[in-house]
């Protein structure tokens, strides 16, 4: 089984897209109209990159700086993705 594409929402209305495409994970994160806010790659077999990708995904999606376990939640989508 593969996991493909992986859309979250939070509480700011914020969407994040978690994919994997060629050698990278991406994420799209775009506002309430669609619009595109940012977008971030990670090597898929760096553990401190995905981490960070889950700390700017928490901080965009939740509104605030977020605790380990808050931050770690999103880094679990992220590892669905990693080698």
């Amino acid at each position: 089984m593969k996991v493909k594409t992986i859309t979250l929402e939070g509480d700011t209305g914020y969407i994040a897209t978690i994919s994997r495409e060629d050698k990278s994970i991406v994420c799209h994160i775009a506002d309430k109209n669609g619009t595109s806010v940012n977008i971030h790659l990670v090597s898929p077999d760096d553990r401190d990159d995905q981490y960070s990708m889950s700390q700017c995904i928490q901080y965009q999606l939740d509104g605030c700086r977020g605790t380990n376990s808050m931050i770690h939640s999103y880094f679990r989508f992220i590892e669905l993705f990693a080698d």
